[in-house]
This record gives structure tokens, C-alpha cells and sequence, in this order.
């Protein structure tokens, strides 16, 4: 009898710890599954915001560049957006730019710009499918950054090296068009302009009408027109800009090793 009562004991014993385990094993895999779909969530999210920041970063591009001649913005090599689900490039150049942003908002202002430098360094490396608009971009993107910084020379470097990269020769000056570099001489043009270089400042504007039609009302700005009567730009000093420029430079120098 005992043994019997022992062994009905012993069965519904280890009936008990298989259920027990069986019911563990379940809600670990249910809550890994959970877990997993969040997760997934998240990341579909993120890029979602990411393309869609990269989307409006490039129209916006487009739009600025076309603005100036609406007429002559049909026939003047305005980019299109890709699509983005059929781009996987276009994607994965959105994540990376979105997260430098992300970076910039929390004050990690040094790995921002790493991030920014190394797509440049990848997109410059695709010697025969490099594409002009999203190099643009991101020159666009790095020099304004800089720009926060106040760091003069470090700007200009970043427009040098993208202005080495589209110059034309002689030869290709009256067929090269492409709206999006010529963007790019713009922004580096009255960068000079705002640092006192008048003349460089004209001939660069000029390379940008030759590259983009669109752009050639920039000419008949005051600060252009007086650069070509061999008159100087004297810019005007926002002394907040200054203070908020000198504030980021020490808070960048900071945040270098």
C-alpha cells in the first residue's frame, strides 16, 4: 500500500515539474517573442522617421535650387527622389544621417560630424555610380554643422574638397548641368562673401550659373554686383551669432580627445 501511495506520489510529482517547466519554457519564448516584435517595431519606426527626415532634407535641396527659376527648373537636371523602398542605399544613407542628427540634439557634437565625414568618404569612393545629389547633401549638411562651430577653416575645407571634385574644365563648362552641385558652389560662394573674399566669392557664383541656369539671379544680388564692379562686401557682424559660434567652438574642443 505504501508503496503504491509512493509511487502515485512520485508520478504526480514529476507530472507537476513537467507542467511547471513546460508553462516556463512557454512564457520565456512567449515573452522573447514579445520582446522580439518591439524590438522590430522600434526599428521599423526609426527608419521610417529617418527616410522620411533624408526625403525632406533632399526636396527641400531641390525646391530651394528650382525656386529661383521655376521655368528653367524642368529643363536644368532637377533631382528626383528615388524611391525609397526600392533604394537600399537611399535607406541606409537616411539611418545615417538621421542618427547624426540624433547625435547633434543630444550634444554629441564631434561623432556627429565623424558620421557626416565618413559618408562623404563613402560616397566619394564609389568612383563610377557616385551620386552628385547625395553628395551634395551631405556637403551641404557638414558644412552647416561647421558652420555652428564658428570653425571658418574647417567649413571651407569641406566645400573645397566637393568643389575639387565637380570643377569643370574649360572644355566642359557650357554642357555640364547639374543643379544639385551647382547648390553646393552657391553655399560655399556666399560663404566666402560673409568672410570678406569678394572676388573668389564671384568667380565661384559664376561656376554655379555655368552648372545650374536656375541660379544666374544670384548675379544681380547687391554683394555679387558689387564684387563685379571690383567693389568690397563688408558683412554684418551678428554679435549673438558670435557669442552662440564661440559657445560651440569651446563646447566642441571639449568634447575632442
Amino acid at each position: 500500500m505504501k508503496s503504491a501511495l509512493y509511487f502515485a506520489y512520485r508520478t504526480s510529482s514529476v507530472v507537476t515539474m513537467i507542467l511547471i517547466f513546460s508553462a516556463t519554457l512557454f512564457s520565456a519564448q512567449a515573452f522573447s517573442s514579445v520582446d522580439q516584435s518591439g524590438l522590430s517595431q522600434r526599428k521599423q519606426a526609426w527608419i521610417t522617421r529617418s527616410v522620411e527626415y533624408y526625403s525632406t532634407v533632399m526636396r527641400q535641396n531641390r525646391e530651394k535650387t528650382s525656386s529661383l527659376d521655376s521655368s528653367a527648373s524642368s529643363s536644368s537636371g532637377t533631382m528626383e527622389l528615388v524611391d525609397p523602398l526600392t533604394d537600399k542605399n537611399f535607406v541606409e544613407l537616411a539611418t545615417k544621417h538621421y542618427y547624426a542628427r540624433f547625435l547633434i540634439k543630444n550634444g554629441k557634437l564631434t561623432l556627429a560630424e565623424k558620421i557626416y565625414r565618413r559618408i562623404i568618404d563613402e560616397l566619394e569612393a564609389e568612383e563610377e555610380h557616385c551620386d552628385n545629389t547625395k553628395l551634395a547633401v551631405s556637403t551641404l549638411l557638414l558644412a552647416l554643422h561647421m558652420q555652428r562651430f564658428g570653425d571658418v577653416k574647417a567649413t571651407r575645407a569641406v566645400f573645397v574638397n566637393f568643389f575639387r571634385r565637380v570643377a569643370l574644365t574649360k572644355e566642359d563648362e557650357d554642357e555640364v548641368q547639374c543643379s544639385c552641385s551647382g547648390r553646393v558652389l552657391q553655399a560655399y560662394a556666399l560663404f566666402e562673401m560673409k568672410n570678406g573674399h569678394s572676388a573668389k566669392s564671384l568667380e565661384i557664383i559664376q561656376k554655379a550659373v555655368k552648372m545650374d541656369e536656375a541660379l544666374k539671379p544670384v548675379l544681380e544680388w547687391k554683394q555679387f554686383r558689387d564684387a563685379a564692379a571690383g567693389k568690397e562686401y563688408e558683412p554684418v557682424v551678428n554679435l549673438r551669432r558670435k557669442r552662440v559660434e564661440k559657445k560651440s567652438t569651446s563646447s566642441r574642443d571639449e568634447l575632442r580627445p
